[in-house]
């Protein structure tokens, strides 16, 4: 009888002390801040940007940025104004810029009927030792 309650007070301080690691573990998972996370740091680039507006006259204000390093040599830039229709995007309008500074912009205007639009911007970025590229979208805009 005195080895069963011995047994049992050994199982049940096991499962106590498990449960409570558990639990020490969890709450220091959730406690991770997005701050913590990890980020992609690039070479070539610095920043890159894009955004979209429509007046209410229907011109879109199209917007392409993008800032290389000093390790950075030359800048390739492209904006597009795309129209979502029929399930899919579709090219309306492009703009390019090529550079040698340390920044290339896109601020361009094209008059826009009634739908659903975005804008795409490609840069790409090259140095000594290679190049650099991404795409990014501006958030999409009804008219």
């Amino acid at each position: 009888m005195l080895k069963k309650r011995f047994l049992s007070a050994v199982v049940s301080t096991l499962f106590l002390f498990i449960a409570l690691t558990l639990a020490a573990l969890a709450a220091r998972e959730a406690s991770a801040t997005p701050g913590s996370m990890v980020s992609i740091q690039y070479v070539y680039i610095n920043q890159a940007s894009t955004s979209l507006t429509i007046s209410a006259s229907g011109t879109a204000t199209v917007y392409g940025y993008v800032q290389r390093t000093p390790a950075g040599k030359n800048i390739f830039l492209m904006s597009t104004l795309q129209r979502f229709s029929n399930g899919s995007w579709s090219n309306v309008r492009s703009w390019s810029r090529s550079s040698t500074s340390s920044s290339a912009t896109i601020l361009e205007t094209h008059q826009v009927t009634r739908g659903t639009y975005r804008v795409e911007t490609y840069y790409y970025v090259s140095g000594d030792g290679g190049h650099e590229s991404g795409t990014i979208y501006s958030k999409t805009v009804i008219y």
